[in-house]
């Protein structure tokens, strides 16, 4: 059964969501938890539940997702016959896009497909809800969480509502302050052929595959599988931040990433350990291989080749691969991009708006 899935990434987010820091890249390649990237997840929860075939659908500028995927074997998909395929262009839409590449999913035997976005980050048993497609024989599987407040964090996601029997009566976006939403992940499981049907039955390319979906419910038997872990959305700049000083939580880390029969998968990189070398501080962090610790961190995430001189102190910050924050420096609530030399600085922001440091900028 498993693997009659293939798999379909779309990574059509708008950059606007994490405004500064997807400048140079789409939201697929942000930084999480230093090491990974958004896109490992559903590639993770895609390969562990048996899905070989994967196809990322993708904008026309997507250089930083083409360079990250390039070792497909890191997720165990360099293969003869299906593995990884990137496909990118003009479209505006995963649907169009879809629709130019219809030869290409026309030739994978698999009946069945699996859809997912990268913007949404969870570790997903995405076996376990293939399990209750099957069992359910409903056209359409949906996955999603129920959420105690959504207007804190998922403001602009879909709110799905269920009938008795489990059956999607109505699709809205969450704009408005109400407890206990089921907060869709925009994960779908259909059969190949139907979802070419309601694509090919529109009369235009416009709408997203998830509202092409959604807007069959009347026709279509669409059910809900729960997701009941963690789930975060980067549809913000906030967001994103929380999201990984979240993972600095040992309960959260341990349930996302050291989960044996659910591992996150990245692109393989060798590189030597890191050197803690402080006389100061370093706690409660995430700190990548190849970093140099001279300095104070606390509650931080560090991406790799990061340099934290003595007398230097980072506090709440995220600080991505290839930067040397130098003796005199004081960095609280931000995020400093790559290949950034901050020097003789001091710099706050605020947990809900987090201080960007672009590549561009100079300190």
């Amino acid at each position: 059964m498993l693997a009659n899935y293939t798999g379909i990434i779309t990574s059509f987010e708008s950059r606007e969501l994490l405004k500064n820091l997807t400048a140079h890249r789409g939201i697929a390649t942000v930084p999480i938890a230093g090491k990974y990237r958004a896109i490992d997840f559903p590639l993770s929860y895609m390969i562990n539940a048996g899905v070989k075939n994967v196809h990322v659908l993708s904008s026309k500028n997507c250089r930083s997702l083409r360079n990250h995927l390039e070792v497909s074997k890191s997720w165990g998909l360099n293969r003869k016959n299906g593995g990884l395929t990137i496909h990118s262009g003009d479209g505006t839409t995963d649907t169009e896009l879809l629709i130019e590449n219809f030869q290409d999913l026309l030739k994978v035997k698999n009946e069945m497909v699996v859809i997912a976005p990268t913007y949404m980050i969870a570790n997903v048993d995405l076996e376990k809800a293939i399990q209750f497609h099957e069992l359910s024989e409903s056209d359409v599987t949906v996955i999603y969480k129920n959420i105690p407040n959504p207007s804190e964090h998922f403001l602009g996601c879909d709110i799905l509502e269920f009938n008795e029997k489990n059956h999607l009566t109505r699709a809205c976006a969450n704009f408005l302050p109400k407890k206990n939403q089921n907060i869709s992940l925009e994960i779908f499981l259909i059969k190949k052929s139907l979802l070419m049907s309601l694509i090919m039955s529109r009369p235009n390319n416009e709408l997203s595959l998830k509202d092409i979906i959604y807007r069959s419910k009347n026709n279509l038997k669409i059910e809900g599988f729960e997701h009941k872990e963690y789930l975060s959305c980067l549809n913000s700049l906030s967001n994103y931040f929380r999201t990984n000083m979240d993972l600095i939580n040992s309960n959260i880390l341990k349930e996302i990433f050291f989960n044996e029969d659910r591992p996150i998968f990245s692109k393989i990189k060798d590189s030597i350990p890191t050197h803690y070398l402080s006389e100061e501080v370093v706690k409660n962090s995430i700190i990548s291989n190849e970093c140099f610790i001279e300095g104070t961190v606390i509650n931080s995430i560090l991406s790799r080749y990061v340099n934290i001189e003595k007398g230097a102190t980072v506090e709440n910050c995220i600080i991505l691969q290839n930067c040397t924050i130098k003796s005199g420096t004081t960095l609280k609530n931000v995020i400093v991009d790559k290949n950034m030399i901050l020097e003789n600085t001091e710099l706050e922001g605020n947990p809900s708006y987090p201080l960007v440091i672009q590549k561009k900028y100079n300190f």
